[in-house]
């Protein structure tokens, strides 16, 4: 099916990649008999000039030109200021009056994910319709010896409210010799036929897990095939994992899409053990293209045991290096709305199905949450916690206020991942206990996943929602989480600049605004998608912005996002992503 223009990562594109970026080696030590001569200038390696820089840096906002010395930024300013640096090895790059900015920095995104689902899994996107899922995956058994596991996804999870939903008798009819998993578009809920399910022995009598549901026939009680939320995770568990070589090519296609977009910075929002050795193998090997933060998991059952994920905390310091920092966690509160697994203070509306009044629940109990997250906050993790209700995030905020109180410490950069229903006695918290409030863009226009929440909440609740400008306004650290490729296509964050600004849908398939009240202004969200993104990483020192001293990542673009209407900002391209003095991708 085509993809809008916004909606795809760009075509015809050549795709360098260099080596990343390490720490510059100090300069050599002066003898004696010279520390009295006057100090050589100190040349600059590249000097990209007439340009326009957009530095994030409130007292030199704009420059003409930028030096780089051993991947970092010697100089920023006008010609002239550059000019000093320049000798005669110096590589000039012209950029013909583009505009440059920080390179985007993602703090909630799924590589290892996406990277599968293009290369290793029946993939397709979530638009599909349920004929054209059906032929995919037909397709995608017939290629797949008889008795192996087919799995992949995208279904829109939307389809679970329609006329024909999801069971695994329309599976059986097209599969019947293959287990098939199947995720959905929020990657919370798994769709099997029942050859899956008689292998991973679910049946009438397998009971809910904590934190998840098996939907049930309501005359037999028999499964229908949809797992949702931790009886989702509980089988992602135990599918076949793939070689390290296959985990490996999974991550650097990612990270290729990822800097094609302008991305040089982000936290993997899910890093199993699989994952954080791909990223090790490939930096090892000179390919890793980016500054990545892990968030490993706790207690999510996902693709390990919890042992496991006591393993990967004990040996997180094996696996950190210059581009890898895996001090992060990642821990699930609830589920999600539009199948009511998110936790809310007021009931969801009743419908022919959900009669009784229901406010969704939570996957820990406020104590458990209080008790792992102050403990993991005492060996200096960073936590990020998936709270979508306001009930969950409110649970958050009390969980981390209780590590705050414990350790008497503030300076942690805890997470509420999504950030999206807080109530309005909530909003000052973020600012009062330094939590940080990370938002998925998808959801702050209208679309079809806002529309599935109004069907289950209402659209007066949904105007209070992503309340962005009232949290800047109370002093809240924001940031930027594309969730991709959970609830979006692609990575690139200019569609979700462009909405956070206009609050308008940018692809222009849905009309109208979504809380327009809460948009901010185009330097505002810039901030969020570079520098507040830094501080998420606690790199604020070493980029996110563009200033002498920090390290050269920085992206040129196509337009000068100040010079074209809000409703152009989306259609942005990306000529050139430079990491660390490297050029790490260019579209001749």
């Amino acid at each position: 099916m085509e993809i809008g223009l916004k909606k795809r990562l760009l075509g015809a594109v050549i795709i360098v990649i260099a080596a990343a970026a390490c720490d510059p080696a100090p300069p050599p030590a002066q003898s004696a008999a010279s520390s009295t001569a006057a100090p050589a200038v100190a040349h600059a390696d590249t000097v990209y000039r007439n340009a326009r820089i957009y530095t994030v840096e409130p007292g030199q906002p704009w420059a003409e030109a930028l030096a780089i010395r051993e991947g970092r930024l010697l100089a920023v300013g006008d010609a002239a200021a550059v000019q000093t640096v320049t000798g005669p090895a110096t590589r000039i790059v012209d950029l013909g009056g583009r505009m440059v900015m920080p390179g985007i920095i993602d703090t909630h995104v799924h590589p290892m994910d996406a990277g599968r689902k293009e290369l290793l899994e029946c993939g397709f996107p979530f638009s599909l319709g349920m004929p054209d899922i059906l032929r995919r995956v037909q397709e995608c058994a017939a290629s797949t010896p008889k008795g192996e596991w087919v799995r992949g996804g995208q279904w829109s999870a939307e389809l679970l409210g329609g006329d024909r939903p999801p069971h695994r008798a329309v599976l059986d009819a097209v599969v019947p010799d293959h287990p098939v998993f199947l995720m959905d578009s929020t990657v919370h809920n798994a769709w099997l036929n029942s050859k899956a399910l008689q292998q991973l022995g679910i049946n009438q009598g397998t009971p809910d897990p904590n934190g998840g549901t098996i939907l049930r026939d309501a005359e037999t009680g028999e499964p229908t095939g949809i797992l949702l939320d931790k009886a989702a995770y509980q089988v992602m568990q135990k599918l076949p994992a793939f070689s390290a070589q296959q985990y490996e090519d999974a991550i650097r296609w990612s990270v290729t899409s990822l800097n094609a977009v302008g991305v040089t910075a982000m936290k993997d929002a899910q890093a199993d053990h699989y994952t954080v050795s791909a990223y090790r193998d490939t930096e090892h090997k000179g390919a890793l293209t980016m500054r990545v933060a892990a968030s490993l998991p706790w207690k999510n059952s996902w693709t390990e045991t919890h042992e496991q994920e006591q393993q990967n905390i004990a040996a997180r310091g094996e696996l950190r290096s210059a581009l890898i920092n895996n001090h992060f966690i990642k821990m699930f509160l609830d589920g999600i709305p539009p199948t009511r697994t998110a936790a809310f203070l007021d009931p969801y509306l009743p419908d022919a199905t959900h009669q009784q009044p229901d406010n969704g629940k939570l996957i820990y109990t406020p104590e458990e949450l209080s008790a792992d997250v102050t403990a993991l906050d005492a060996q200096g993790f960073t936590i990020k916690i998936h709270a979508t209700g306001d009930r969950s995030v409110r649970t958050a905020l009390d969980a981390f206020e209780s590590a705050r109180k414990s350790s008497g410490r503030t300076d942690r950069r805890h997470e509420v991942s999504h950030a999206e229903a807080i109530s309005e006695a909530d909003l000052p918290r973020f600012a009062a206990l330094n939590i940080t409030a990370e938002m998925s863009p998808i959801l702050w226009y209208p679309s079809p996943l806002v529309d599935s929440m109004d069907l289950v909440l209402g659209r007066e609740r949904l105007q209070k929602w992503w309340p962005i400008r009232s949290l800047l306004e109370s002093g809240a650290r924001v940031t930027y989480g594309s969730d991709w490729p959970s609830v979006v296509p692609s990575p690139s964050p200019w569609p979700g600049i462009e909405a956070m600004v206009t609050r308008a849908d940018p692809y222009g398939e849905h009309a109208g605004t979504q809380g327009v009240d809460q948009a901010i202004d185009l330097a505002q969200a810039l901030r969020i998608f570079t520098l507040a993104g830094a501080e998420a990483l606690y790199l604020e020192n070493e980029t996110g912005s563009l200033k002498p001293g920090k390290f050269a990542d920085f992206i040129v673009l196509d337009r000068n996002l100040f010079d074209i209407p809000p409703e152009q900002i989306g259609d942005t391209q990306v000529r050139l992503t430079v990491l660390g003095g490297r050029e790490v991708r260019a579209v001749e």
